[in-house]
């Protein structure tokens, strides 16, 4: 690890987003320099385990598991192999207690660091998952932007535009009890990310399906931190303002699936849609709307185009 100054700007800029970040307040493409700052810099990496009182947080992780089995007894016989005759001078019950000793701080050592990275991979999951969140609140829920009589398909397509017209089938085909009002693509104020943005009301709710752009970000990979794999895809949930939400990547775009239904809902909502979804992203398969020509194709994706917000 390289140590950087630490009267230098950078890290003095890193350092003052710190308590932001762990608070999970920070843009996705914020977080994301943090922790690439963070890996290559000593002196600001032990000044954000400070704040979040690692020691305290490994102690209580260590007073949780216990030494593998025999791990004790193994280094015994090795260090007795190495070294024969050595620790004859040593009590048996001093050498127990030392070998306890070494066995702890070992285990706690390896606790400790697979602790730091699923902390780590956490809270970059919460901050990609809050970008859907933001969507879903600020658009469907606080900006209402939907009819209370569904859009016809023809129009929500044309809102979609060619390149994402044929999602519209997907969505309404794995939403079962649910009818898509609006489909457009959107913005959230203070962010220059774009939206795909379907909204469907059913079960006393409202519910979004959101795609954006990854933009070169990624869902950290680990058993656990995925919720579950669904038909190829991963899903990542967490509760995040309120909101229960379930996400997922394919090769350009992240997804989200956004509702108050309950967990357990909503990442069942998204073990349907996802694999669908990730695969014509991906461009596995072909889809076309029906009544559209028949060379409309979603394997021709493009970058988002620059449109008003709400088409």
């Amino acid at each position: 690890m390289n140590v950087l100054d630490f009267n230098s700007k950078h890290c003095e800029r890193i350092r003052g987003q710190l308590d932001a970040y762990l608070s999970n307040e920070l843009l996705v493409e914020t977080t994301g320099e943090v922790l690439k700052h963070l890996e290559t810099c000593e002196s600001c990496s032990l000044a954000l385990d400070s704040r979040t009182r690692v020691r305290e947080a490994l102690r209580k992780a260590v007073a949780t598991q216990l030494p593998p089995e025999g791990l004790g007894r193994a280094i015994h016989e090795r260090l007795r192999n190495v070294q024969p005759g050595y620790f004859r001078q040593f009590r048996s019950t001093n050498w127990v207690l030392a070998l306890a000793a070494l066995a702890l701080v070992i285990f706690a050592g390896a606790v400790g660091q697979q602790w730091l990275r699923v902390r780590r991979g956490r809270r970059l999951v919460s901050s990609i998952l809050l970008l859907g969140v933001s969507d879903h609140l600020h658009c469907a829920i606080k900006g209402h932007n939907y009819p209370e009589a569904a859009n016809p398909p023809d129009i929500l397509r044309a809102k979609l535009g060619p390149t994402y017209e044929g999602l519209l089938q997907i969505v309404e085909s794995k939403l079962p009890g649910f009818q898509v009002l609006e489909a457009h693509i959107c913005t959230v104020p203070g962010s220059p990310r774009k939206y795909v943005h379907f909204i469907a009301r059913g079960r006393g709710t409202i519910l979004s399906v959101i795609l954006t752009k990854r933009e070169g970000e990624s869902l950290p990979v680990g058993r656990l931190l995925a919720a579950k794999v669904a038909g190829g895809a991963t899903l990542y949930k967490a509760r995040l303002e309120g909101m229960d939400v379930a996400g997922f990547e394919s090769k350009g775009y992240f997804g989200f699936v956004v509702s108050d239904l309950g967990e357990n809902e909503v990442t069942h909502i998204a073990t349907g849609l996802a694999p669908a979804l990730r695969k014509a992203l991906n461009g596995e398969i072909k889809n076309r709307p029906s009544g559209a020509p028949a060379l409309l194709v979603l394997h021709a994706l493009v970058p988002l185009p620059m449109t008003t917000q709400h088409l």
